[in-house]
């Protein structure tokens, strides 16, 4: 009698085992599932990211473009000067994106630039954000 409950005994024990095993490995392919998933996702945010970030700097570029082509007009003395500026002197970049970049490279916070260049504070935030992510590319 008390052999056949050590038998029965050590069968659930072995039955249990096995179920704890084949938890586990379910539990296993579970995470492996899902940490694809999660690869795939981050991979389509990123690729989502990357196509905004350009379209946003194409859009930044033509804004830009279109506010020197006003402030052209309505200063005429500024051609002027670049008509009497000689060909061998470089063009001097003025544009807030460059003024922009040279400060991040110099290490300023976007609060600092957003007051140096009197930018609000988003408007630098977002400018900063723009190029450090242009730097690690």
């Amino acid at each position: 009698m008390i052999a056949l409950l050590i038998v029965v005994s050590t069968l659930l024990l072995l039955l249990n085992v096995k179920l704890i095993m084949s938890r586990k490995l379910m539990i296993e392919q579970e995470s492996d599932r899902l940490e694809a998933a999660m690869a795939e996702f981050i991979t389509a945010v990123e690729q989502e990211n990357d196509a905004l970030y350009d379209k946003l700097m194409d859009r930044l570029e033509q804004t830009e473009a279109k506010m020197a082509q006003l402030e052209k007009m309505e200063d005429p003395a500024q051609e002027r000067k670049s008509a009497v500026r000689s060909a061998d002197e470089p063009p001097v970049e003025t544009s807030r994106r460059h003024k922009v970049r040279e400060l991040v490279k110099q290490g300023f916070s976007a609060a600092h630039i957003a007051k140096l260049l009197e930018l609000p504070i988003g408007e630098a935030e977002v400018a900063v954000q723009l190029e450090k992510k242009r730097q690690i590319r």
